[in-house]
C-alpha cells in the first residue's frame, strides 16, 4: 500500500496545481472576460458541470478516484457544449453568479432572516440584467467572479485552504478576510477598467458602392 506520507504529499502537489490552474482562469475571467465571452461560457459550464458530476461519481463509485475524474471529464465537457450552443443561458448563468458572489459578501455576515431570499433575489436580477445589457452586466460579472478566483487562490497560498473555506460565511469578517475582501474589489475595479479600456465594437459593415 502507498505510505500516507506519500499519498498526503501527492494530494497537496495536486492542490497547488489546480490552485495555479485556478489563478490562471480567474485572471482570464478578470482582465478578459467580454472579449472571450464565448470561451467564457464554454468554460464555466464546463466547471458547473463537472462539479455536479464529480459529486455524483463520487457517490456512485463509492469513492474511486477514476470514477470521480471520469464523471467529472464528461459532465464538465458536456457542460461546457451546452451552454456554448445556449448562449443566452450561459450569459444568464454568468450574471447569476456574478451578482449572487456580490451579494453573500455584502450580506452574508447580517442575521436578518430575509439575507438569503435577498441573496436569491440578487441573483436572479443579475441574470436577467444580463440578458437586457450584455456587455455591461457581463464585464461586471466576470469581473467580479475572476477577481473573486484570483485572491482566492492567493489567500490558500498565503493563508493555507482552511482560511479560505471560511471566506464568506454567516458571521462578521475578521480583519485579514476584510483584506481579502479590500484586495478582491481592487482587484475586480482595475479588471473592469482593463476590460472596458480594450473592449472594441463589431465593426458595422459598409454598404457596397453602387
Amino acid at each position: 500500500m502507498p505510505d500516507a506520507d506519500v499519498i498526503k504529499a501527492s494530494a497537496g502537489a495536486s492542490d497547488t496545481v489546480a490552485v495555479i490552474f485556478a489563478i490562471a482562469i480567474g485572471t482570464l475571467y478578470c482582465m478578459l472576460g467580454y472579449r472571450t465571452l464565448k470561451f467564457i461560457i464554454g468554460l464555466t459550464g464546463f466547471a458547473l458541470a463537472a462539479v455536479s458530476a464529480a459529486y455524483l461519481g463520487n457517490w456512485m463509485g463509492e469513492g474511486n478516484a477514476y470514477a470521480v475524474a471520469g464523471a467529472a471529464l464528461v459532465g464538465g465537457l458536456c457542460g461546457a457544449m451546452a451552454l456554448f450552443f445556449l448562449y443566452k443561458l450561459g450569459v444568464f448563468c454568468i450574471g447569476l453568479a456574478g451578482a449572487l458572489l456580490v451579494a453573500i459578501n455584502v450580506l452574508s455576515s447580517r442575521p436578518e432572516p430575509w439575507i438569503i431570499p435577498a441573496i436569491i433575489g440578487a441573483g436572479l436580477i443579475g441574470g436577467l440584467l444580463a440578458l437586457l445589457i450584455e456587455r455591461h452586466i457581463m464585464t461586471l460579472a466576470t469581473s467580479a467572479i475572476g477577481a473573486w478566483i484570483v485572491v482566492c487562490g492567493v489567500s490558500f497560498f498565503l493563508k493555507g485552504a482552511e482560511f479560505v473555506q471560511t471566506l464568506g460565511q454567516h458571521r462578521p469578517p475578521t480583519d485579514e478576510e476584510r483584506i481579502v475582501l479590500l484586495c478582491w474589489i481592487v482587484l475586480g475595479i482595475a479588471g473592469m477598467m482593463a476590460q472596458f479600456a480594450t473592449y472594441r465594437p463589431k465593426a458595422v459593415a459598409k454598404p457596397a458602392p453602387q
